[in-house]
Parts: structure tokens; C-alpha cells; sequence
């Protein structure tokens, strides 16, 4: 609605004669009124116009970057309006005066995942003035939906012998695996649309507290390795005949599968204590990536950690797996080599609509052509030859599902 204000008009002074030639007066002074209101008008009205567009303009700049900062989770309310002021405003800067704008009002709904912001300015008139209009308001309004869709990822990473060698290499994968958590989790207390969970892997995965659960088994070492069977490459939760092996002379690393989670603390603890040796039974954590994200696995998890339905425009489920040389280690006959096992698991996986990155650090040409064949696409795959391309890929993958997440 635009608003108009007035003041005294003009009509009021103009006297009538009542004689011919005052009646020709009367006419050329209405016609040269009628010329400059109709000059006054258009003037005011492209200056209305383009005050208008330029303030919508600053409003929609506004209304996106909030709507992206709902979106990624991160920001209090009070840090998303105020990051929508300052887009407004230095959006405003650009184009010069053009009238008087007022603040902008910033109504964010987090249920609805909706940002809308209203603002309004006041145009002076010029020649319009004289028919009683001195100023307009023009209010404007913007309104962006954060097509956030929450993640979960799984990453799967390689603590086996190798890493130890140098031993730069495990302590380069600290760094890009906390450096991941930093960017796509917010600082705890804050609201999060993101989970992680971790699967260190090496001749085996230690299931630690889940080893009864995932093996029928009482006690035992903790360490499991690959279910034979109908179930042996796909989800199915441990049940009789899909329990997943346990041999006490198998070893496995010494830190513990880590389920979904948000907080940075639990996860940036687990990953300090990665520690490099053992065999390299890649197949083992690429079916346990799969584990930590399958919805049918959710009854083994705590509440909080349980995996949602698979649901591609809400959920993205995602696994990183990473390693630096050939999968070179496996227990059941009949299953296949390692790397054989790991390409039927990231088929089945990635027609389920998981999400496929696959990092070779250092890795041979063996261990690349399996990456390359797990991974989603080849844009999916990322070679690191040294600890800082490493990092890189880590950043590149969180930067890749940070788009994922604001696009439907």
C-alpha cells in the first residue's frame, strides 16, 4: 500500500471571473496546471518507481542471506537479523539517495524454515507538491525459504599401519577430519541440522558398546568383521543368519565406532585419538558407513543418534571413505576380495540414495580405481598427495554438502 500525505491545495486559490476574457484565463491557467501536474506526476512517479525497485532490491539481498544463515544452522536469531540489516543497508549504499528508509524489520519462523523482511521509504514529491502531495511511503516486502535439508554423514576413515608411516599422515588426517567437524557443525548449543558419525577402520572396526548387539555375542574383544550370507552387501539390521563375524584372534583399532551426533566435543575427542597400525579391511567400515546412516540400523543406536527414514528432499545421507592404499584384508569365503565386497557395498548404498565422497591419500592405483568406482561421480573423488591437499579435500566435500543442504 503506498502511502500519501497532503497539504493545502492549490485549487483553493483560484478566483473566477465571470467575464469572456476571464474565462479564457480561467482555461489556459487550468490547461498550464493540468501540463504541470501532468509533468509533476510522471516525474515523481519514475522517482517513486525506481526508489521502489532499489529498496526491493536491498529487501530480497536481505531476505536470502538471513534465509541462508537459517539454513545453515548456525546463528541465533538476533545474529541472523542483524546479518540481514547489514546486507540491507550496504545493498541501500549503492544506489544513493533515494528517499528516507526506515529500519528493517526481520521476522524469522525456524519451524517453517522462513525468513521475511519488511521495510518501507518515504519519497518527497517535487512538482506534485502542489496538489497537496508532500511525501510517500512505500512499503516493500522479501521472503526466502531455507531449502535446508538436514545431513547426515559418515565418515570412514583409514587408522591402519600405513598411517603411521610417516607419522605425519595420521596426525594429517586429525586436522582435516576436525577441520570438516568445525565447518559443518556449530559451537554446541546451538541448533543443528547436522550429524556425524565416525568409523575408524583397519584389519577390522571395533563395534566397542555395540558388540552385542551387532554379534549376538556376550563378551568378546569388540572387534567384528563381514556377515557371509543373503545379507553379507547390504543394511539389514543384526539378526539371526545377519549378525556380523567376531573371531578373538581378529584385531581391530583401538578407537570405537562413534554414531551420529552433533556435538563438536565428542567427535574432535574420538578423532584426537585416532592411532595408526593393523591390516587394511577397507570393505569392513565402508559397510559400517552404511550402518551408521541405514534407518533399519536406528533401533541399535541411542535416540539421539538413530538415523532418519531415507527421505532425499529433507535427509541427505552421505559417507566419506577414506584411505591410503589397497583394501588388502577379508574373513569370509565366499564374499571375495575386499575391494570386490567394497564395490558391491557402495552400489547398493549409492542406489539407496547415500551420497558417495572417496579421498586416496597417498593411496596406489589400485586403491584410486576402487575409490573412483565407489564414489557417487568422478567430481566425488578427491586425490590428496600430501597432508595440506588432504585438508583441502576434507573442505571441498564440507563445502559440497553445505550447497546440498540449501538447494532442494
Amino acid at each position: 500500500m503506498t502511502r500519501f500525505r497532503t497539504s493545502k491545495s492549490l485549487f483553493a486559490s483560484f478566483a473566477f471571473a465571470s467575464d469572456d476574457r476571464g474565462s479564457v484565463t480561467l482555461i489556459f491557467a487550468f490547461a498550464i496546471f493540468v501540463l504541470t501536474m501532468a509533468a509533476g506526476v510522471g516525474l515523481d512517479y519514475a522517482r517513486m518507481l525506481h526508489a521502489r525497485f532499489n529498496v526491493s532490491a536491498a529487501a530480497d539481498a536481505a531476505a536470502l542471506a538471513a534465509g541462508r544463515a537459517l539454513g545453515e544452522g548456525t546463528r541465533t536469531d538476533g545474529e541472523i537479523k542483524q546479518l540481514a540489516a547489514t546486507y540491507f543497508r550496504a545493498n541501500l549504499a549503492e544506489h544513493g539517495d533515494i528517499g528516507t528508509v526506515g529500519d528493517l524489520a526481520v521476522d524469522i519462523d525456524r519451524e517453517a524454515g522462513r525468513v521475511k523482511v519488511d521495510a518501507a521509504v518515504n519519497v518527497p514529491m517535487t512538482l506534485t507538491r502542489i496538489a497537496g502531495f508532500e511525501d510517500v511511503e512505500i512499503p516493500v516486502a522479501a521472503e526466502a525459504i531455507a531449502g535446508q535439508r538436514e545431513i547426515e554423514l559418515a565418515m570412514v576413515l583409514d587408522v591402519t599401519g600405513s598411517m603411521g608411516s610417516p607419522s605425519s599422515k595420521i596426525a594429517d588426517l586429525r586436522q582435516a577430519a576436525n577441520g570438516l567437524v568445525e565447518q559443518l557443525l556449530p559451537d554446541d548449543g546451538r541448533p543443528s541440522r547436522v550429524r556425524i558419525a565416525l568409523a575408524p577402520y583397519a584389519a577390522s572396526v571395533n563395534a566397542g558398546s555395540y558388540f552385542t548387539a551387532v554379534t549376538d555375542r556376550r563378551t568378546g574383544t569388540g572387534c567384528v568383521f563381514e556377515r557371509g550370507g543373503a545379507t553379507r552387501f547390504r543394511e539389514d539390521a543384526p539378526a539371526k543368519n545377519s549378525y556380523l563375524g567376531y573371531d578373538k584372534t581378529v584385531a581391530c583399532p583401538s578407537a570405537t565406532v562413534q554414531p551420529l551426533t552433533d556435538s563438536k566435543r565428542v567427535l574432535s575427542r574420538q578423532i584426537d585419538n585416532l592411532r595408526p597400525g593393523g591390516q587394511t579391511a577397507g570393505h569392513i567400515g565402508t559397510a559400517w558407513g552404511w550402518y551408521l546412516l541405514s534407518p533399519k540400523w536406528a533401533s541399535i543406536w541411542p535416540t539421539d543418534s538413530r538415523p532418519e527414514a531415507y527421505q532425499p528432499t529433507k535427509i541427505i545421507k552421505a559417507v566419506l571413505l577414506m584411505t591410503d592404499g589397497e583394501f588388502n584384508t577379508e574373513y569370509v569365503s565366499g564374499n571375495g576380495a575386499s575391494a570386490t565386497q567394497a564395490r558391491s557395498l557402495c552400489t547398493n548404498m549409492k542406489n539407496e540414495g547415500v551420497v558417495v565422497y572417496a579421498v586416496g591419500f597417498m593411496a596406489g592405483a589400485p586403491a584410486e580405481r576402487l575409490l573412483k568406482d565407489c564414489a557417487t561421480s568422478p567430481g566425488h573423488y578427491f586425490p590428496a598427495s600430501n597432508g595440506e591437499a588432504l585438508k583441502t579435500a576434507f573442505n571441498v566435500i564440507g563445502q559440497s554438502l553445505s550447497n546440498l543442504h540449501l538447494s532442494q
